[in-house]
């Protein structure tokens, strides 16, 4: 199980450890939407409904709550760099839901700014994948891991997160 403290609420929000069980999402895109710490302000239905949270628990949580812990970290620092310095980052990306349950999408985030081009926040939006590109994308990332690239467990020391802000790499 993990942990992690909801930073709006001051709540503890748990996350069993991962199952076997995975899948490949198949519905209708899914947002989230983050402040400049990527702490979580918005999840539309969709995500609420595929993540197992309640709406509650997933406003003012960090984001790295729903990352799946075997991922490479690399690809979320890569995906931090890019968003900071103003650029959209796209990839597949494996979530984990409260329950433990896997699931591969296709991700794109991007910077959200104000009006005098400040990044202000970021938004995700996941959607169906290719299933034909899940096993490509399942051997480069157990490469990555093999090659000496932490996972994102690792990432955060422990199974509990109480940092300020949303998981930054």
């Amino acid at each position: 199980m993990s942990i992690y403290i909801n930073n709006k609420t001051g709540i503890a929000v748990e996350r069993k450890a991962p199952t076997e069980e995975e899948y490949v999402y198949d519905g209708k895109p899914m947002i989230l939407e983050t402040d400049e710490k990527r702490n979580v302000t918005y999840a539309n239905k969709r995500f609420v409904e595929a993540s197992g949270y309640s709406k509650e628990e997933i406003i003012g949580a960090p984001h790295c709550m729903h990352m799946h812990p075997d991922m490479p970290a690399v690809i979320f620092e890569n995906a931090c760099k890019m968003n900071d310095e103003g650029k959209t980052w796209h990839g597949l990306v494996q979530n984990i839901t409260k329950e433990g349950v896997s699931y591969w999408t296709e991700m794109l985030i991007q910077p959200k700014f104000n009006d005098m081009g400040k990044i202000l926040g970021y938004m995700a939006t996941r959607r169906e994948m290719d299933p034909s590109q899940l096993n490509e994308v399942k051997e480069e990332y157990t490469k990555l891991l093999a090659e000496g690239s932490q996972s994102v467990q690792s990432q955060f020391c422990g199974e509990l997160y109480l940092g300020d802000g949303g998981c930054k790499f």
